[in-house]
């Protein structure tokens, strides 16, 4: 597995995802099949990338992306209709309207492509289907409606032009018994040849009574309903339109018979088409997505290392953007080993690790990164350990948890692959925690996974072979002209305002910025405790 959930949802992917706005059946399908590109399959991702990077200036434009929307929105899932039709099912008026209508859309797809000069590609090929479609607009109307039209069959032509006349011959029979209704008793039928007669009007009933053309149909406490008699005439052409009725529906089934036999023939065609469109949404999508984020396209080496260069984490930035404040880009380099990031809380060490994995993340799964530019070698898992592992589930501590998942990232530290782990041993006292940490950190060293990981024990970094790397934090800040501020503002604000998340190399020399107790200071920590604090750190 390349990426387990609680990693997943610890690097914020998802939130990725949901930003992927894919708008047909198709599209949804390959997004939610999505796999990462791993070590060896270099060439595959480059491809994918390439692909993005050639629709890129067209999504750009507004017109020809809005035109993309408006077909790929119309397209819907016939895959049951189709497979209903390879299985040798009769298919539904509505069905077979589906597909024509399909068929009609294939085609604006492969004109608009034609049209704007957009790159094609094997994966993403449109093909109309122009015999089937023949099939189904017999009549080459070009219009979106289906109907079983009368060039289907010469027999269904001459049945419809026969019902048709017994229809007129009974509509014209009706009218003249109306009008001889109107003209000897002054009455108006409606159009369903009924009329009411008064209780009251005890002389029309009268005569209603022996009269030729109308006939009793029910009653009511006020009124009494007749209708016409229909004549031998009328009876005797109303049998026909029945009869006729029943050879319209049969011929009607044959049709249908034979038209679901002709989308059943080119099952393949219309699947291939399918597949094309999902691929096609699902890259627009995503280009859409590396327009949306100003990403760029990540350089796939062979080392396997990671070099990012003024990345972004999209949602971090998003919040932050809400707050009128701006995301400070982060750069570092990742080689083979174990990077350590030290820092005070709040200092924003976890978000460099969270940007590391989920920008790996995207570029393993063929996106544009976030980023000024970034270099990645392909890796076989991403593996986290990031916030709280507690399980109430299984019963184990923080601690316990924080060993458990980390334990399971160490069984693959042999593969060449990404180890995150943020704040470890975090859950247990703090001689333990140092000790297990520096075991950890000595383990990974010379082993061939990246490893980045985050902690508060300063001197796990001291060991040769690891990269060190120090928040900026609050480090070159001068607190004491800060005073006004601190008293009259927010200590959260103040904070976010002047902490500086970027990465700094350091080494063993290098003095341990005093972070905690500015961010104390800043968040009103009494003065007489920071003084205790400070002397005691000295001494």
């Amino acid at each position: 597995m390349f990426m387990d959930e609680d990693t997943k949802n610890a690097l914020d992917f998802q939130y990725i995802l949901n930003q992927i706005e894919v708008l047909t059946p198709y599209g949804k399908l390959l997004k939610g099949r999505m796999k990462a590109y791993i070590k060896g399959q270099e060439d595959e991702v480059k491809r994918h990338l390439y692909m993005i990077e050639s629709y890129l200036p067209y999504i750009e434009n507004n017109n020809i992306r809005r035109e993309f929307n408006n077909i790929l929105s119309h397209i819907k899932d016939l895959r049951q209709s189709i497979k209903r039709a390879m299985d040798g099912f009769v298919l539904q008026d509505v069905e077979l309207f589906e597909i024509k209508n399909f068929l009609f859309l294939l085609r604006d797809l492969k004109t608009q492509i034609e049209k704007e000069n957009i790159p094609a590609f094997k994966e993403t090929q449109i093909e109309a289907i122009g015999s089937l479609e023949k099939i189904l607009d017999p009549e080459d109307s070009k219009i979106a409606t289906f109907y079983i039209y009368d060039a289907y069959s010469e027999d269904l032509k001459k049945i419809r032009k026969k019902k048709k006349e017994r229809d007129n011959f009974i509509r014209s029979q009706k009218k003249m018994i109306k009008e001889k209704v109107k003209e000897d008793l002054d009455l108006d039928l409606r159009p369903d040849n009924s009329v009411e007669v008064s209780r009251e009007n005890k002389a029309l009933l009268k005569t209603i009574k022996t009269y030729p053309y109308l006939t009793y149909l029910s009653e009511s406490y006020l009124n009494i309903k007749f209708t016409i008699i229909p004549t031998n005439e009328i009876s005797e052409a109303e049998r026909e339109l029945d009869l006729l009725r029943d050879r319209e529906d049969q011929e009607e089934m044959r049709i249908r018979e034979y038209l679901s036999k002709e989308v059943g023939k080119k099952r393949r065609e219309i699947f291939r088409n399918m597949l094309s469109i999902g691929k096609i949404d699902l890259l627009l999508a995503k280009t859409k997505l590396a327009i949306d984020l100003d990403g760029i396209k990540p350089e796939i080496i062979n080392d396997h290392s990671i070099w990012i260069k003024d990345g972004r984490h999209p949602k971090i930035e998003d919040l932050l953007k809400k707050r009128d404040m701006k995301f400070t880009p982060i750069s570092l380099s990742l080689t083979e080993g174990v990077a350590c990031i030290t820092g005070a809380n709040m200092g924003g060490k976890t978000i460099s690790l969270k940007l590391v994995g989920l920008l790996s993340e995207m570029a393993h799964y063929g996106m544009y990164v976030p980023a000024k530019e970034m270099k990645l070698g392909l890796s076989y898992y991403i593996k986290s350990s990031i916030g709280d592992m507690q399980s109430t589930d299984s019963g184990l501590s923080t601690f316990g948890g924080e060993v458990r998942v980390v334990s399971g990232a160490i069984k693959r530290a042999d593969e060449q692959g990404i180890i995150l782990i943020d704040e470890l041993a975090r859950g247990t006292n703090p001689e333990e925690g140092y000790a297990i940490s520096k075991a950890i950190a000595k383990y990974l060293i010379d082993k061939p996974a990246i490893t980045l990981l985050t902690t508060h024990y300063d001197n796990v970094a001291d060991l040769d072979g690891i990269q060190h790397l120090q928040v900026v934090g609050l480090s070159d800040l001068k607190i004491e002209e800060l005073e006004d501020e601190i008293i009259s503002g927010d200590g959260m604000e103040i904070i976010n305002k002047y902490m500086d998340y970027r990465l700094r190399k350091v080494d063993k020399t290098t003095q341990i910025p005093r972070d905690a107790i500015n961010i104390a200071k800043i968040m009103g920590l009494k003065k007489e405790i920071l003084q205790i604090a400070e002397e005691i750190l000295v001494n």
